[in-house]
């Protein structure tokens, strides 16, 4: 993991500027419906540049200390339930 977080720290030359967003998720319902949430996610992802990386904050997670998950597909933890099926195979 260590490689990973020094290959991404490396610098990249030079990058357009892509703009700062900050996108809470709302309800996890989002990621199965469609609504004005979701289109406005949407339109976003067709306007802008695709990102060479994304940093991702999460107040879903407590530990004690700083960490960095540095890795192509980090596994997903769930950390809700009662919601439909169809949510939990997203």
């Amino acid at each position: 993991m260590l490689k990973e977080l020094n290959k991404i720290a490396e610098s990249p030359g030079k990058t357009e500027k892509m703009p700062v967003l900050f996108l809470g998720h709302g309800s996890p319902m989002n990621a199965i419906e469609e609504n004005e949430f979701v289109n406005g996610f949407r339109n976003i992802g067709n306007e802008i540049t695709k990102p060479k990386a994304i940093l991702c904050i999460s107040a879903h997670w407590e530990t004690k200390g700083t960490f960095v998950t540095a890795m192509p597909s980090p596994r997903t933890i769930h950390d809700f339930g009662g919601f439909p099926k169809e949510l939990f195979a997203v």
